[in-house]
């Protein structure tokens, strides 16, 4: 069954998809740096990330320098929810 997943990978793209395995989302060459759980907000352009991969854990946030976004969400606002409270990634990442 497929699953609303993302992942990082080392150069900072941010990859989402519907996927059984975190690792389906990776291409040649690719380290990830973690992953979780996505979901969108089409109405107010939000997208909130939690959780994390069981592949390859919680997103290593602290290892990026920048984030390359998926096309097509450009405006949107990104946030990475833990322990219930929400972090926008523009202050969690120095970018």
């Amino acid at each position: 069954m497929n699953y609303p997943k993302f992942i990082i990978t080392q150069n900072g793209q941010l990859r989402l998809g519907m996927v059984a395995l975190h690792k389906h989302l990776l291409l040649p060459g690719d380290t990830c740096l973690g992953g979780g759980y996505w979901r969108i907000n089409h109405a107010l352009r939000q997208v909130e990330l939690s959780g994390e991969s069981s592949d390859y854990g919680r997103p290593q946030w602290h290892r990026l320098t920048h984030i390359y976004y998926p096309e097509g969400y450009e405006g949107y606002s990104w946030t990475w929810t833990q322990a219930g409270r929400q972090y926008p990634l523009s202050e969690i990442i120095a970018m």
